[in-house]
């Protein structure tokens, strides 16, 4: 497990839980990033910080749907980030007079630049729980831009394969990303109600100033405006889905036709041969010479092709280009 104390004085991995008690007290505020979820390790840090036993059990909750909950004295945010290849981890912030505290899963340079940020907004400058919650959680959502702009790098991939009739992406796999696509936007849909809801009357929440309301605000809308930028994706996905499905399904057609047009010019053949084939002693009798084959085993079939041809060819239903 990795524990990294951001504060005002800055970013410092800590190896051992009681080395943060230097560092909380009164008028001191930090954020206490824990990346791992080995839960002995997590609780005994976490109850370093203050807070209490059932915050630490629900920090360890994981596979939770997005959740907010604003107190005057705590704070809970089950919410997500991406790493710069666009995976979504999940991730729990709490809250509480002390600090704030993130328990997830991965690499923890993923977060090297929002916790930067977070020591340059002056974040820890007061000990301000909601301004310091609404800062972070700006930030946070600021990593999804990661796994927005991979999204729109995939969409665009398969917008020019649909566009130059290629068909090399496998329609399973626009299928497959359209679906979890679809998955993640509900998912994330249900968490911007959950923080809608959290966050009405935030302003009266005893114990919170007037910056923090406007910081948790400030994230409401943030959250809105990517629930509408996931909607916006999920729709060219499905247009994507659509066309493709409609482009296949021409293609489809076209070598069905193609087919039936061979079809077409060999079927006067097919009932020659058939004709030709059955085992009568007078046909036999009457078909012995070498003119007789060359005219009714050659020049015959030769010539239902070729007028077969002719036909279809002045019927409109073939082509015949010259390529240069």
């Amino acid at each position: 497990m990795t524990a990294i104390v951001v504060d005002a004085a800055g970013v410092r991995a800590v190896a051992n839980p009681p080395d943060i008690r230097s560092w909380v007290g009164p008028g001191m505020f930090l954020w206490l990033d824990l990346v791992g979820t080995e839960q002995s390790s997590v609780t005994t840090w976490l109850d370093e910080l203050g807070l209490d036993p059932a915050d630490v059990t629900w920090a360890m909750r994981f596979g939770q749907t997005g959740r907010m909950r604003i107190g005057g004295q705590g704070l809970r945010v089950a919410t997500w980030i991406a790493d710069p290849e666009g995976a979504l981890i999940e991730l729990h912030l709490l809250g509480c007079a002390k600090g704030l505290a993130t328990v997830w899963e991965g690499e923890p340079a993923i977060l090297e630049r929002t916790r930067r940020l977070f020591t340059e907004r002056g974040a820890c400058s007061e000990s301000n729980l909601h301004l310091a919650a609404g800062i972070l959680l700006q930030l946070l959502l600021a990593t999804l831009d990661d796994a927005l702009q991979r999204l729109d790098s995939r969409i665009d991939d398969l917008r020019l394969s649909l566009d130059r009739q290629s068909f090399s992406a496998d329609f399973s796999s626009i299928t497959r990303a359209l679906q979890e696509l679809q998955t993640f936007a509900a998912s994330f849909s249900r968490f911007s109600s959950a923080v809608r809801s959290a966050t009405v009357g935030v302003e009266n929440v005893p114990g919170i100033a007037d910056r923090g309301a406007q910081e948790l605000n400030d994230y409401v809308e943030q959250v809105e405006d990517f629930e509408e930028q996931l909607y916006e994706r999920r729709r060219g996905m499905s247009d994507i889905a659509h066309d493709f499905a409609t482009a296949i399904a021409q293609r489809q057609s076209e070598q069905i036709g193609r087919l039936t047009l061979v079809s077409l010019i060999f079927l006067p053949l097919t009932s020659l041969t058939g004709f030709f084939g059955m085992n009568f002693d007078w046909l036999n009798r009457a078909i012995t010479s070498r003119g007789a084959f060359f005219l009714l085993g050659v020049l015959v079939p030769a010539l239902s092709v070729v007028l077969t041809v002719a036909w279809l060819w002045w019927k409109g239903l073939v082509h015949f280009g010259l390529r240069r």
